[in-house]
């Protein structure tokens, strides 16, 4: 069991979601977005912390009072940037060697196994991230004309749980910041400086919530997920 420390940046307004509410506070099936995530970490006994880095921590403390967590979660203050709100995140995580997982707020339907396997991969690897192969055709594309149809069988599109030793990605996000290197996902860092990062196959299911209808869906993967693990539990009992 490869114990870690999460941070989960979840400082952002969500602008797509044409809401007066931070998307991470809007509710899905009868809870906040955010309390949704957290809950996926708290519920690991290999889960040593939670670090949220947010923009209201007035909102963010009730929310976590709300939820009751069995870990410790500290919060910190986000940045302008999910960069910045990660690398505040990150000045409180710990010892060099600590494990970090970074996770989108955004992505509560990720699940404890995925997770798992990408804090296994950083401890046998040094650096991961979860992924999922492209299943379409890709197309480079050019003030509204195609340049280039890509191929697809090596490209992949980046989820989070990523992670790291927490001294390498305090390095960094230190000289991204240093050099002017900016990113939208924390491993893009790591590859900036060389370093191998490992790829976990991730899921379909762990979508990033953006827009209403991501909502929706999300909610009907919470409540198939849900629906599964009570039959499992009935079976077991049977």
């Amino acid at each position: 069991m490869n114990s870690f420390i999460v941070c989960i940046p979840a400082a952002g307004i969500g602008r797509r979601m044409d809401s007066d509410t931070p998307k991470q506070y809007l509710h899905l099936h009868g809870r906040p977005l955010l309390a949704h995530t957290i809950n996926v970490f708290d519920g690991m006994p290999e889960c040593a912390g939670i670090v949220l880095a947010v923009d209201d921590e007035t909102a963010a403390r009730r929310l976590v009072e709300s939820c009751a967590p069995r870990v410790p979660v500290q919060i910190v203050a986000g940045g302008l940037r999910r960069q910045d709100s990660v690398a505040n995140a990150l000045a409180v995580c710990g010892e060099d060697d600590t494990i970090v997982l970074v996770h989108d707020a955004a992505r509560p339907c990720v699940t404890r196994a995925h997770v798992r396997a990408v804090a296994e991969a950083v401890h046998q690897h040094g650096a991961a991230l979860l992924a999922l192969p492209a299943r379409d055709t890709i197309k480079e594309v050019h003030a509204g004309l195609v340049r280039a149809t890509l191929d697809r069988t090596v490209i992949w599109q980046a989820q989070t749980p990523q992670g790291a030793r927490a001294g390498l990605l305090r390095i960094a996000f230190a000289e991204a910041l240093r050099k002017g290197i900016e990113a939208t996902d924390d491993v893009s860092l790591l590859e900036a400086m060389d370093v191998p990062v490992h790829v976990v196959e991730g899921s379909p299911n762990n979508i990033k919530i953006t827009t209403r209808e991501d909502l929706v869906i999300a909610e009907a993967i919470l409540k198939l997920r849900m629906i599964n693990d009570k039959s499992r539990i009935r079976d077991e009992s049977e």
